[in-house]
């Protein structure tokens, strides 16, 4: 989240106006010979004056809301490609997309499968009794070869079946169901990218919630010496009373305000920690920005939006989609085409025949191929054939889609990158353009031509500008988080 730009720059503008120009309040001249202040060229984060001051800084205490505790394995601190490779690790929504995508994989596994033989083993023992055949005859009274008694049955067999020839069926499933594990892994792999830009903007998010803090906390402190400035000119007779009440609404005011920004802060905090799959009060912090932000390629609009075409997952899944609903439609059109598939057997068994009776193994076994022909299977198969053409029509809708939405990201992303990078020089040369003004007014103010009221303006027109190079040094960083993002040019993997 971003805090509104009025509490940034407020903390700026007041924390630069009282601290430089509290010697001229006071009515001190400055010395003929003094140099000239010089302000530096703008951090990323502002520099905290004073000592911070804990949630809540004013109201009832809740120092349970503000608590963070360290995490085993989970480091302090954090740059933005370690950021993300906790999320990758810890996030269960990423771990969710995964699983869904092991699904479809274990599909096609089971797909490329079908195209072997299939083998099966069997075994049996039976046991039957009454008049068996036999090679002895206990008794002439019961009839040459035959016995009362059991006979025991033991066999065992192999058996093998190859599928011969179906008009391509089997291999139109195949193609559909790699196809299918091909969109799968794009479609993760977009997920990754979705969770890492996630984490970017949370990332930055939290780093600029922090400087507000840092700005409002130097803010507070600000108006707090300067009552105490104001009480001190009352008790000499060189200010009046009313100015003191008008201090202490100022420091009310940036009190209110600080409350405001930690309370945001808090939350931006947990956005991240969660975002990371961690808990919310997990202490972990982003890495401030460098002063120099790296730059990523602008290419023309025609040139993105090719380059996009060839990267984007979410795009290649689509395409990938359709080919995969082409082949499903063929494989249940040729539902109709005979199948021949080839058998074979080999097994071996033998009788015992009790009491005293045994036959040997005889082995046995069977080659042969059947044809099966489809005749009428109650409109089963022209229902599947309705269903994929129906899916297949859904999928071309879908990469319709996915282009139209590649055309308005790569856009979008593209303007704003250009838009960002062009603030940002701007912004810098607005720091340069006060920083003159103020270094002017002050030179000014010392031959007596200008007043104090225009240096306050001065530091606040300073301030100010200070506070947009900020915001557009966090834009520009989103902005080539957004192009990335659009193009699909992470070089994230699987």
């Amino acid at each position: 989240m971003t805090l509104p730009r009025r509490f940034v720059a407020r903390s700026l503008i007041t924390a630069l106006a009282f601290g430089l120009c509290a010697p001229y309040v006071a009515g001190a001249q400055p010395a003929a010979n003094q140099t000239p202040v010089v302000v530096p060229t703008p951090a990323p984060m502002p520099t905290t004056s004073g000592t911070p001051i804990p949630y809540p800084a004013y109201g009832t205490p809740a120092p349970d809301v503000a608590a963070q505790a360290q995490k085993p394995g989970v480091p302090v601190t954090v740059t933005l490609k370690s950021a993300i490779d906790i999320a990758v690790a810890q996030s269960p929504a990423f771990a969710s997309e995964r699983a869904a995508y092991y699904q479809i994989a274990a599909k096609y596994g089971a797909a490329r499968g079908a195209l072997g033989p299939s083998l099966s083993a069997s075994g049996s023992v039976d046991r039957s009794w009454g008049r068996s055949l036999s090679g002895a005859s206990p008794s002439p009274s019961s009839g040459p070869n035959s016995v009362n008694g059991y006979v025991t049955t033991e066999q065992g067999s192999v058996s093998v079946s190859q599928l011969i020839f179906d008009g391509g069926h089997l291999i139109e499933g195949l193609r559909s169901a790699q196809f299918a594990d091909v969109a799968g892994r794009d479609t993760l792999l977009r997920q990754l990218q979705t969770l890492a830009f996630t984490v970017a903007t949370n990332y930055y998010a939290l780093l600029e919630d922090n400087a507000a803090v840092a700005s409002d906390n130097s803010l507070v402190r600000e108006f707090e010496i300067n009552e105490q400035f104001v009480s001190a000119e009352i008790r000499t007779g060189a200010a009046p009373r009313s100015d003191l009440a008008a201090a202490q609404f100022e420091t009310a005011q940036a009190r209110g305000a600080l409350v405001t920004a930690q309370g945001n802060q808090i939350a931006a905090q947990a956005t991240f920690a969660t975002s990371l799959g961690l808990d919310a009060d997990t202490l972990i912090q982003p890495t401030p920005l460098e002063a120099s932000p790296p730059q990523v390629k602008i290419l023309s609009y025609q040139q993105a939006l090719a380059e996009a075409f060839k990267l984007r997952p979410d795009f290649l899944a689509a395409q990938a989609t359709v080919d995969s609903n082409k082949a499903n439609l063929l494989y249940a059109e040729l539902g109709r085409v005979p199948t021949v598939t080839l058998n074979g057997s080999a097994g071996t068994g033998r009788d015992l025949v009790y009491p005293n009776a045994m036959t040997s193994w005889s082995p046995s076994g069977s080659i042969g191929a059947t044809i099966s022909l489809p005749i009428w299977d109650q409109g089963l198969t022209d229902y599947n054939i309705h269903v994929a053409k129906d899916q297949l029509d859904q999928a071309v809708a879908g990469l319709s889609t996915s282009r139209l939405q590649v055309q308005s990201d790569v856009r979008g992303g593209l303007a704003g990158l250009i838009s960002a990078r062009a603030n940002l020089v701007q912004a810098e040369a607005e720091v340069t353009s006060s920083t003159v003004s103020l270094q002017a007014t002050q030179a000014q103010y010392k031959v007596g031509a200008s007043t104090i009221t225009a240096i306050v303006t001065a530091e606040a027109n300073l301030a100010t500008a200070q506070t947009s190079y900020v915001q557009a040094l966090y834009g520009e960083r989103l902005a080539e988080q957004q192009y990335t993002y659009a193009l699909g040019s992470s070089d994230l993997t699987l």
